[in-house]
């Protein structure tokens, strides 16, 4: 049990394997992406990741179909940047690797914000983020929005990420429970994304140990509005490697006529 039209885009990845530091051992990671269309006609969903600096995104796109694939575009391209470029020129500690963080959040609002004055179509631009980072051995990782980060460890898949949306307050308050919240009218209501504007909420950056042979999986909503979290673990479970995970899990969504665009990374240390 849990814990708590076939069309790939460019996830602007990195070699196909390398190495991480673990606790003085070298650990091999390789992972595995797609985006599809599924029910929309346009794709605002973009992924990201890059094994050499062990860095994973997804991110959805809202505001409009080309404001949204913009934001997205944007996040994709500056966070990793701003994130390497902080990490690999000093040695952090866990207060650094979150400021770093943070600055790359800053920097995609910063780009957001000069297409938007440029542009008045992309005012309301913005987009939700699935991140994730390994730096020496430990995965850092936070979401803005309802994309989710999953973790499987020894055959155990462990929702690592709380949805920013209204339906997840409604569950906290006791309003309504997990199972309604799935088909409630207002799910794809999100209380934080990232904009022109900035956060409404501020981002949170957590970190977790990773083992040889887990697999963590980044997603959009698209995904998860189809399969449950025991569904998500029955096919990552069976899977042998990150490709076939990402293959066998968009095409869960899909044979589920999905109505969202659907995106996975899945990484495999």
């Amino acid at each position: 049990m849990v814990s708590s039209t076939f069309q790939r885009l460019d996830s602007h990845s990195g070699d196909a394997a390398a190495g991480i530091r673990h606790g003085g051992a070298t650990l091999g990671i390789r992972s595995a992406a797609a985006s599809v269309c599924g029910g929309r006609d346009y794709n605002e969903d973009r992924i990201y990741r890059c094994d050499r600096s062990q860095v994973y995104l997804v991110a959805d796109g809202m505001g409009g179909h080309h404001g949204g694939a913009m934001a997205s575009q944007i996040a994709v391209e500056t966070v990793p940047s701003v994130w390497r470029n902080s990490v690999f020129e000093n040695a952090l500690t866990y207060s650094g690797i979150q400021a770093a963080y943070g600055n790359s959040l800053d920097w995609a609002v910063g780009e957001m914000s000069a297409v938007a004055r440029k542009h008045c179509d992309y005012e309301q631009m913005g987009c939700t983020l699935a991140a994730a980072f390994v730096y020496y051995g430990r995965m850092y990782y936070g979401t803005i929005g309802d994309c989710r980060i999953y973790l499987v460890h020894q055959d155990k898949l462990t929702r690592l990420t709380k949805d920013e949306t209204l339906v997840q307050g409604m569950v906290d308050a006791g309003i309504i429970t997990a199972n309604e919240a799935r088909t409630h009218r207002w799910r794809h209501i999100v209380t934080n994304g990232i904009s022109p504007q900035g956060f409404k909420n501020t981002p949170r950056l957590r970190s977790a140990q990773v083992a040889e042979g887990d697999f963590v999986m980044l997603t959009s909503d698209g995904l998860t509005d189809e399969l449950t979290d025991d569904e998500i673990e029955q096919v990552m479970k069976a899977c042998s490697d990150p490709q076939e995970c990402v293959d066998q899990l968009i095409k869960a969504a899909i044979d589920r006529e999905a109505r969202d665009n659907v995106s996975c990374v899945v990484f495999q240390t």
